[in-house]
C-alpha cells in the first residue's frame, strides 16, 4: 500500500473534486434516482462529515483487499463528501439534470388520448403505470 492504511498522500485539488461530483451525479441520473438521492441526502446531509469519517474508519480499511485501485478512489470518495459544500453541489447538480431532462422529455398520452404527466424514475420504464 502507499502511504499506509490511509492514503495521507493524495492531495485533491478543486478540479478534483468537481470531476468525482459530476461522475457521482451522472451515475444517480443515469439509473433515474435522481429524486430519491436528493431526498436521502437532504435527510443525512447534517451527518456527511461524521459519515465520512465513520466510513474512512469502517470500511476503507477493507477496499483494497479487493484492490488497490478501488481502496484508492474510495478514500478520495469519502474525502469529497464528507464536505458538506460538496454535498450542496452535488444536489445543485442532480437537480439541474433531472430538470433538463423534465423539459425535454414530451407528455404521456393516456389510451383516450388525454395528455397526462410525464414518468419520472424507475416508473417511465413501466409501460402500465
Amino acid at each position: 500500500m502507499v502511504g499506509g492504511l490511509f492514503w495521507e498522500d493524495i492531495q485533491l485539488t478543486e478540479e478534483d473534486e468537481e470531476e468525482v461530483i459530476r461522475k457521482t451525479a451522472e451515475v444517480i441520473h443515469r439509473f433515474g434516482l435522481d429524486a430519491a438521492a436528493i431526498l436521502m441526502i437532504e435527510s443525512i446531509k447534517p451527518l456527511v462529515y461524521i459519515g465520512g469519517q465513520m466510513g474512512r474508519f469502517l470500511i476503507t480499511p477493507f477496499l483494497p483487499a479487493i484492490s488497490e485501485d478501488l481502496g484508492r478512489k474510495g478514500d478520495i470518495f469519502l474525502r469529497v463528501f464528507e464536505k458538506r459544500e460538496n454535498v450542496e453541489k452535488l444536489l445543485k447538480l442532480l437537480e439541474e439534470m433531472a430538470g433538463e431532462e423534465e423539459e425535454g422529455r414530451p407528455l404521456e398520452t393516456s389510451e383516450n388520448g388525454e395528455e397526462g404527466h410525464r414518468k419520472r424514475g424507475w416508473r417511465r420504464l413501466i409501460p402500465f403505470l
